[in-house]
């Protein structure tokens, strides 16, 4: 979802109001592929690197000013409140876990993901949730990568027999950014999408300070 009004006309105005821009994008894409029937048995695992950083860092900017902190504010900042707030909204009772990593975050929800998957054999998939989207001007000077908000949701489950699919592979080794030996102009988080959309893709390789992720197509 690039710079766009996101509407979420299913959500109570009240509970709506509480939802900042990135919230909005990654609760939109997570009902996307949730029917009602089912949202309330799938674990979902929420994947971002910032957060919802504007929140976070007003706070701070609040406390350095020694201005009264709110309370609800605080509440809605932390890293696991999207994934909070959604739950609520839907009256979902499975797992639902955040995670964050520096450079590697599609891979960090995919290993939460597939822990889920293998722990919860009642659960037959889990969904993954991906977003992010640029700094606060102040901090802008923290990127280090091609930045654009984005959010996207994956339903995960096991391979079949006959059935295509995709692995990952944790490889001990320096190597390039990616699978397609060109400069990447997308931040990692759209770049792990567009492998997953784009069928003739076979793999995508991500390099990172301790070594490399490895996505692959396999058939089952």
């Amino acid at each position: 979802m690039g710079d766009t009004v996101v509407e979420l006309p299913h959500v109570p105005a009240m509970a709506r109001r509480r939802l900042g821009h990135l919230a909005k994008m990654a609760v939109a894409v997570a009902d996307s592929v949730l029917p009602p029937e089912q949202g309330a048995d799938i674990p979902v695992v929420w994947a971002s690197r910032y957060g919802d950083a504007d929140k976070a860092l007003a706070l701070l900017r609040s406390q350095a000013q020694d201005e009264p902190l709110s309370p609800t504010a605080f509440g809605l900042s932390v890293h696991n409140a999207v994934g909070a707030q959604h739950s609520i909204l839907r009256g979902m009772r499975a797992n639902a876990v955040c995670v964050a990593s520096s450079h590697c975050v599609p891979e960090a929800g995919l290993v939460e993901a597939l822990g889920l998957l293998h722990d919860a054999e009642a659960f037959g998939e889990v969904l993954l949730v991906c977003y992010d989207e640029l700094l606060p001007p102040d901090y802008t000077v923290f990127h280090d990568e091609p930045v654009a908000e984005y959010a996207w949701a994956v339903r995960l489950a096991p391979l079949q027999p006959g059935e295509a699919g995709f692995a990952l592979q944790a490889i001990d080794a320096p190597g390039e950014a990616d699978g397609r030996g060109e400069t990447v102009a997308l931040p990692h988080g759209l770049d792990a999408l567009h492998f997953l959309l784009q069928g003739e893709r076979k793999n995508l390789v991500h390099g990172h300070a301790s070594g490399q992720w490895m996505w692959e197509r396999v058939h089952a």
